[in-house]
């Protein structure tokens, strides 16, 4: 991995724009996360999809789809994977016959509880350094970043 002095700019060279240095991140950290998640054999969308279904189980495709970032038919895959491999659950709402609602499996469950705190340690390993401060600004700072882009998605 890089570090900051190997893309920061001396003195007289400008500035990299935000979304620049913002991309470069995301970059390594997908780097990062595939070969973490390699050890149990899940994609960075896949475990993105399990770590949202922890946190709001029973999302249909679409909302799923939404949280992870991917198209619904991409969605569509990886829950396809998931399900063929034990990790999620699928259940036709009974209210909306045409919706299916997700949600982990025991297995899921497992996998997630010791894939998370890996990725947990990769992200104290990335931010180093930086103080509880900085790292709420930066968290608040990409969260409304985040929001305004899912907005104009819609």
């Amino acid at each position: 991995m890089e570090s900051v002095a190997q893309v920061a700019p001396d003195e007289s060279s400008p500035a990299p724009s935000l979304i620049y240095v913002v991309g470069r991140v995301n970059q390594g950290i997908t780097r990062e996360l595939r070969a973490l998640l390699r050890e149990w054999d899940l994609s960075v969308q896949e475990y993105t999809s399990l770590s949202v279904l922890e946190l709001r189980p029973g999302l249909s495709n679409a909302q799923l789809a939404r949280r992870a970032l991917v198209t619904p038919q991409s969605m569509l895959e990886i829950l396809a994977k998931l399900e063929r491999r034990g990790l999620v659950r699928r259940k036709i709402d009974p209210e909306h016959g045409r919706v299916i609602r997700n949600e982990l499996s025991e297995r899921g469950q497992r996998v997630l509880g010791i894939a998370a705190p890996e990725v947990d340690q990769l992200q104290e390993r990335i931010f180093a350094g930086l103080s509880e401060a900085q790292r709420k600004a930066v968290t608040a700072a990409l969260s409304t970043a985040m929001s305004r882009l899912s907005r104009r998605g819609r």
